[in-house]
């Protein structure tokens, strides 16, 4: 393979000039290209966490965004020397899983990871939820938002971090395994939940779009470096891996549609036990970007390039996130183009970014 010739963008016009081509499929000399530097587990960055480990259930008066202020510091610095295409940001506890906790589920903390107990919910229970603009766990989550925009100002943009769609809210509120059967036994029910769901997480990116206000002129998800030129939404549905495609047809498909039609930018994060649905998740016209993890121990690159083509053939923008190395590249050149195509790299340190050069090779 021809050694890349280094043509990392200087500049945040020459960034979103890159990004505008991304979302609009418009021919590219190669892929977006950008690093997520700090492995898996971004937990081990937020060192303010750590007091609460092993805490049984957090409340919202547990955690302080000016506590942190150090840790996001820490974040950034991680940056120093990465040279891609990528426009980065910082988000509320990127790990910390928000709507769960919103939604009443009690939520841990562990060496590697935060997480939410499943189960409990009644659906006899739905009026109880607090859906409101005051739930407690709403108000620290913008009060994040509110740290962050302010520390930070113009510097480095504050976007979305992991929200969860409703089969995730749901999942986590009534445990997997209820969740299967209320498919058959309340699906009403499950309809009635998720309708509430959708739009309390269109209502709460909403909310944050309008403290943050625009960066550059367009919004930001953080967790996958995403800009775009106007309001942006992120989804993620893992457990849609537990519907058939008839199921999520039925009883999930028009909740993500709602979702992505609420804003005018609108990706979606994929893993590979999901990429049965594809083609029903292609459906929804007004997801412009579909995400795909390639994660440590499940499908490869060859596995998956099939959905790849797929997302391509739909005419949307793809982005492949992972542990990517030259023969993944190698793979991706020889079967994608480079058109409406986002390589995220997941890497440890700065320094593993200055042997992936040939990322930035032409793709002629």
């Amino acid at each position: 393979m021809r050694r890349a010739h280094v043509t990392n963008p200087s500049s945040v016009e020459e960034k979103i000039d890159r990004y505008l081509r991304f979302w609009r499929r418009r021919p590219a000399d190669r892929p977006l290209v950008g690093f997520s530097v700090g492995g898996w587990f971004p937990l081990q960055s937020y060192r303010a966490m750590q007091k609460l480990r092993g805490k049984q259930a957090l409340v919202p008066d547990d955690l302080h965004a000016e506590e942190f202020l150090d840790d996001y510091q820490g974040v950034a610095a991680l940056w120093d020397g990465v040279e891609d295409d990528m426009i980065r940001g910082l988000a509320p506890i990127p790990p910390f899983p928000w709507l769960e906790a919103m939604l009443g589920c009690r939520v841990q903390i562990g060496a590697e990871s935060i997480w939410a107990e499943e189960g409990g919910f009644e659906y006899a229970d739905l009026p109880r939820v607090d859906f409101s603009d005051d739930n407690p766990w709403r108000r620290k989550y913008l009060e994040f938002v509110e740290t962050l925009r302010e520390h930070f100002a113009d510097r480095i943009p504050v976007g979305q971090p992991i929200l969860r769609g409703p089969s995730d809210m749901i999942a986590a509120m009534r445990g997997s395994s209820e969740m299967i059967f209320d498919f058959y036994d309340n699906p009403e029910g499950f309809r009635r939940l998720a309708e509430r769901c959708t739009d309390f997480a269109i209502g709460l990116v909403r909310s944050q779009q309008a403290i943050t206000g625009p960066f550059a002129g367009g919004y930001l998800i953080e967790q996958l470096g995403i800009w775009a030129p106007d309001r942006l939404a992120r989804l993620q549905e893992d457990s849609s891996a537990l519907f058939s495609p008839d199921l999520y047809t039925t009883l999930l498909q028009p909740w993500d549609r709602r979702m992505a039609e609420a804003f005018p930018y609108a990706a979606i994060h994929l893993h590979s036990s999901s990429l049965f649905l594809l083609d029903r998740i292609l459906d929804i016209e007004s997801l412009g970007c579909i995400q795909i993890n390639k994660d440590v121990g499940n499908a490869a690159i060859a596995e998956m390039m099939p959905f790849f083509k797929m997302v391509q053939a739909r005419r949307r923008s793809l982005l492949i996130r992972g542990k990517l190395d030259a023969g993944d590249l190698a793979l991706l050149r020889s079967q994608l183009s480079p058109d409406g195509l986002y390589l995220q790299i997941v890497v440890e340190t700065a320094a593993e970014t200055h042997t992936l050069r040939d990322f930035f090779a032409p793709w002629a």
